[in-house]
């Protein structure tokens, strides 16, 4: 290789080093942005819960929606009926839709509820008894970023024993005693608990790691032009 050729090839190589090392301390600090958010939830002060959901896939342009499986874990509080042998304790809000405007977080897109049934019947000597009571519970619940719904009813039906022994039925001849509870318009908020920022590599490793290797190749190049 000429005297004129080797300081062009040299300032080639640095100009590419330089390049390389730019790009990946970009990425680096674009990485370093992203972060788990941890919010509590606040249901119309009839459910309670938390999420978490990764920012990382953000643009930062007018409204997104981040799609399904974004948000990583959570759950909704008080749509169950333990009190009458619900085994499920809360609604699983994992892969539920995140919605941000311009990066910044603004509600989930959720739903979900329960129904659970009791029956009873009292001993023979009981005053009035025997009869037979049934409870039923069902709740559901929607939520659509800001605001949501939310209802929740439990229903007491009560027959007498032989009644019910004779036709099966606890509608006929029953005493029925309804607790409903309907918020067509309920009010939900959040509240940043947590930021866990991602992990990712430090941009000057990185581009340490990309200097090194250009001047490897460099090194190759001049033994081989050498020989």
């Amino acid at each position: 290789m000429s005297h004129k050729l080797r300081p062009r090839l040299g300032s080639a190589i640095a100009s590419t080093i330089l390049s390389l090392f730019s790009a990946v301390s970009l990425v680096g600090v674009d990485k370093a942005q992203a972060a788990v958010l941890t919010y509590n939830i606040n249901f119309d002060g009839q459910g309670s819960g938390f999420l978490k959901v990764d920012n990382s896939l953000l643009t930062g342009i007018d409204i997104e929606g981040i799609s399904e499986g974004t948000v990583s874990e959570g759950r909704m509080y008080g749509f169950t009926f333990p009190e009458l042998g619900s085994t499920k304790e809360y609604d699983n809000l994992a892969g539920v839709r995140a919605v941000f405007r311009e990066g910044q977080f603004l509600g989930v897109q959720a739903s979900g509820g329960d129904g659970a049934i009791r029956d009873y019947i009292s001993p023979p000597d009981e005053p009035g008894g025997p009869f037979f009571l049934r409870v039923e519970g069902s709740a559901y619940w929607s939520i659509g970023v800001t605001s949501g719904s939310w209802s929740r009813e439990v229903v007491h039906r009560q027959v007498n024993y032989q009644s019910y022994i004779d036709d099966g039925s606890i509608v006929t001849d029953s005493y029925v005693i309804y607790s409903r509870y309907i918020s067509p318009n309920a009010e939900v908020s959040y509240t940043l608990v947590n930021t866990e920022p991602e992990p990712v590599p430090e941009p000057l490793t990185a581009g340490g790691t990309a200097l090194a290797l250009a001047g490897l190749s460099w090194l190759k190049h001049k033994k081989k032009m050498a020989a």
